[in-house]
């Protein structure tokens, strides 16, 4: 089968090639799907240069996480998939960018009839993600101030959508003028050209110096402290992206600008498992169980309609999709790439 590889580490375009590869075989709790279009995420360039990632692996090895496609066998357990169009996630977060890609049970749900085979590779990671942080972690409520950095990106722009679908006042930070006319498309109030003003003082001068009841940093970097003096008393902080930080979020923090800002911090990682391992969870890491996802899934399921769906800004083969994440790489991506392999 076809599978786009890390051949070594370095920046995608220099480094990704569509080879032939064995096809991978279910074991229990898995299915085996056939894909049929698969998302690229910034988490893919991090793996091609070798960066800080939640799962490693050495070269070769196939890129590519979320993924849309029918599930054609089945280990034991998992054998009431077979046969149904489904979203998943990869198994490691890994090689989702193949024409047959092997995942776990708990990270698979039900393609919503509504969406596309390209709109649903594009749903599950930004609108669960996004959801389980406005909805299930910080509470947004109507009326409120959502403030979302890198709007016009996938997770941004499903923020976006599900912030004004609340009833909540949205703002949103971009990097280009374009960017800026996408983010109003989708009912965002205010959004701010944060490489051509103050979006700090933007956002205190929108809200009388309240500031934003909820912040959706899909950035990290220096976008962090900055949030942390433009949230709202009472308000929620919450780090989900780190594109603009070359820590991936690991460094420290002064906390006590939490302190005297009267904020929370919540933490928010969108990864459904059926247990914890416990190697993983004396690290720190302590997602949702499945219970949670399904729950989440079924009300984002009734929310689809035809403005509540993924912005897909450009739709590439296989064999364009390392010039893609290249644009990804540069800031000139839009939304989600999908990538058709069906």
């Amino acid at each position: 089968m076809r599978a786009l590889q890390v051949t070594r580490h370095g920046d995608p375009i220099d480094v990704l090639a569509v080879n032939d590869i064995e096809r991978p075989a279910p074991g229990p709790g898995e299915v085996l799907i056939r894909t049929s279009a698969a998302a690229l995420n910034y988490n893919d360039i991090l793996r091609c240069q070798g960066g800080l990632v939640s799962v490693t692996q050495d070269p070769p090895f196939t890129l590519g996480m979320d993924l849309c496609g029918v599930v054609e066998a089945a280990g034991a357990g998992a054998e009431s998939w077979t046969g149904q169009r489904v979203l998943a996630v990869a198994k490691d977060a890994l090689g989702g960018l193949a024409e047959y890609v092997v995942a776990p049970a708990a990270g698979v749900f039900a393609a919503p009839a509504e969406l596309t085979d390209t709109e649903a590779a594009a749903f599950l990671l930004p609108f669960h993600t996004t959801y389980l942080a406005l909805h299930v972690r910080a509470g947004l409520g109507a009326g409120e101030t959502l403030l979302v950095h890198s709007g016009a990106s996938g997770l941004g722009t499903a923020a976006i959508k599900l912030g004004v679908a609340a009833g909540a006042r949205v703002l949103a930070t971009v990097s280009s003028p374009e960017k800026a006319a996408l983010c109003r498309s989708l009912g965002a109030d205010l959004v701010i050209d944060h490489t051509a003003e103050d979006w700090v003082e933007a956002v205190l001068s929108a809200t009388g110096d309240a500031g934003a009841d909820v912040i959706l940093d899909l950035a990290g970097g220096e976008f962090v402290g900055k949030s942390w003096t433009c949230v709202a008393r009472g308000g929620r902080y919450l780090p989900v992206g780190f594109t603009d930080d070359p820590e991936n979020g690991m460094s420290g923090r002064p906390l006590r600008m939490i302190s005297i800002g009267n904020f929370s911090v919540v933490g928010v990682v969108c990864a459904w498992v059926d247990a914890v391992d416990p190697g993983m969870r004396r690290f720190g890491f302590n997602p949702f169980l499945r219970e949670e996802g399904d729950r989440v899934h079924a009300a984002l399921t009734d929310l689809v309609t035809t403005e509540l769906r993924p912005h897909v800004g450009r739709v590439v083969s296989l064999d364009e999709a390392g010039a893609a994440l290249e644009d990804h790489l540069q800031r000139r991506a839009v939304g989600r790439t999908v990538v058709r392999l069906g």
